[in-house]
């Protein structure tokens, strides 16, 4: 049986060749392919010179302190920089799991980060950022995300609010979710359309409603620290 992100890729695939027959695509760029499904992890990073993405390079680590739980925390973070993708970021050494895959139908490349603070990856607490091969308009994500065979009708997520203001530069509006599953369990989440330039995407968070006071504040280390190639 495939799973979820799977089936999600597959339909995700199908919708977006659908959209991009019907919309013009900004300047017709194409994001390049990665070559393998196989999970991808950051490659080591730079502390000088000229960065791949353009503009300066990142260091590739660097300690930060946050507020976790209520005590403030050192903490390590390691760079994210993948050839295949237009933006860097960093991440939680001890918070997150990164992977990096296409999907089946090779229209779209996934970021993933797994939360897993003990060193096992939680599959059902994560940061993913979508990025479709193609750059196609705003209202094509949207669609994605909101349309209905979309990212909230796939999964039965509650549409709980949805604004326009938003703390990060890339994201044009912010959707909060909510999801019971069988066992009445509670998930919660937000799902962020993004633009920055040409390129034109979405960011999800997924996690049990219990992980929140661990797991937003690393979330947030993942999504503040995205940029994007010039």
């Amino acid at each position: 049986m495939k799973s979820r992100n799977t089936r999600h890729a597959l339909l995700f695939g199908a919708m977006l060749t659908a959209t991009t027959a019907c919309v013009s695509l900004q300047n017709g760029k194409l994001y390049p392919p990665i070559s393998s499904t196989e999970p991808i992890v950051s490659n080591p990073g730079q502390s000088n010179g000229s960065s791949p993405h353009g503009g300066r390079a990142r260091s590739s680590r660097k300690i930060v302190t946050v507020n976790l739980e209520g005590q403030a925390t050192q903490m390590e973070l390691q760079l994210f920089q993948q050839d295949a993708l237009p933006f860097t970021t960093y991440y939680p050494v001890s918070g997150f799991t990164p992977e990096v895959a296409q999907s089946e139908s090779h229209q779209s490349t996934i970021a993933q980060f797994y939360f897993s603070p003990t060193g096992t990856k939680d599959d059902e607490a994560y940061v993913k950022v979508f990025f479709p091969h193609r750059s196609v308009s705003l209202e094509a994500i949207q669609d994605l995300v909101l349309g209905e065979q979309g990212l909230l009708v796939n999964n039965q997520w509650e549409l709980v609010d949805r604004t326009n203001i938003v703390s990060y530069p890339w994201a044009t509006e912010k959707l909060i979710y909510q999801h019971r599953d069988q066992n009445s369990e509670m998930s919660v989440g937000s799902i962020y359309i993004g633009q920055e330039g040409d390129y034109t995407f979405y960011v999800v968070t997924h996690y049990p409603i219990e992980y929140g006071d661990g797991f937003e504040p690393r979330s947030s280390i993942v999504l503040e620290n995205l940029q994007f190639a010039d």
